[in-house]
């Protein structure tokens, strides 16, 4: 164990760029959390190669998040990039860039590490949902299923290209009906293969899509992390949520204090959800925002 270390988990994501900073002296203390939207996987389902404008904010961002790291004397750290990164082809390009330009070592983690991670960051709810479930998290550019048993060690993960914001644009260039079914597909297939040793009622939910439907479930007037981490949602009132939010106007949306202009995202992220839903018995979710960079801290002590 590292003793009185100043570390740094960074999540360069499909969409959101975030980092945490912590001090593991006695008990691990949060000293500072950041989250940017850089929108970095945007357009790539055209091109497959990250544009200049987007590892222009991505690279600023990771500027501003280096100089925080000096600021708090940051003597270990780890800093991982997923879908978008797994996807392109200029990949290296853009590791070296935010070599050059930051400093910052870019490791590009594996699916089944991107479980792995978010899987140990749900580790204090394991108990509640009696150490077995389905984990679920829907990323700006894949959505991961895992079927897990701690007690039996069991972990098993499997990704589909399909997330809040790519999937808009491959609904563009191949048509609702048929991603959809593809998504369908692919869910469909996943629970003939899921094993009697894990019960599926409980659920895990670890992405933006569930956070932001807690807070609306709980009439928050900001997105307020105390009381939506940890908060447990039956599907029945998930449902009523998303009924409710496919009734409202845009400029419903917009005025609405947790979705406003992300609102696109969220309905993107209902339409994976839902589909998860109806091919998995899940009866109860528990929402967990904690992501990788919570794994990473865990990993790291």
């Amino acid at each position: 164990k590292l003793i009185n270390k100043i570390t740094a988990a960074i999540d360069i994501g499909s969409y959101n760029c975030r980092m945490i900073i912590v001090n593991n002296a006695a008990k691990i203390k949060v000293l500072k959390t950041i989250s940017v939207a850089t929108n970095l996987i945007k357009n790539l389902s055209y091109s497959n190669e990250f544009t200049h404008e987007n590892i222009r904010k991505t690279l600023k961002c990771l500027t501003m998040f280096s100089k925080k790291m000096l600021e708090y004397n940051v003597t270990n750290y780890r800093c991982v990039a997923t879908e978008a990164c797994r996807q392109v082809i200029n990949s290296d390009f853009f590791t070296e860039e935010v070599k050059n330009k930051t400093g910052l070592s870019v490791e590009i983690i594996s699916v089944n590490e991107e479980a792995r991670l978010c899987f140990q960051s749900c580790k204090k709810y394991f108990q509640k949902i009696n150490n077995e479930g389905i984990l679920f998290d829907i990323g700006g550019g894949s959505t991961e299923i895992s079927f897990f048993n701690v007690t039996s060690e069991k972990f098993e993960t499997s990704s589909i290209p399909l997330g809040v914001i790519n999937l808009s644009e491959k609904i563009n260039i191949h048509g609702k009906s048929k991603i959809i079914s593809q998504m369908n597909r692919y869910f469909k297939s996943l629970n003939s293969d899921l094993s009697n040793e894990i019960d599926p009622s409980f659920s895990l939910g670890s992405c933006s899509t569930m956070s932001t439907l807690s807070a609306i479930y709980q009439n928050l007037t900001f997105f307020d992390k105390k009381k939506i981490e940890g908060s447990l949602l039956d599907v029945c009132e998930i449902m009523k949520i998303i009924n409710n939010l496919k009734n409202l106007k845009i400029s419903e949306m917009l005025e609405h204090p947790c979705i406003r202009k992300r609102y696109p995202l969220l309905l993107n992220g209902i339409d994976i959800l839902e589909k998860i839903l109806e091919n998995f018995p899940i009866k109860q979710i528990l929402v967990s925002q904690s992501g990788l960079t919570g794994g990473m801290i865990e990993n790291l002590y």
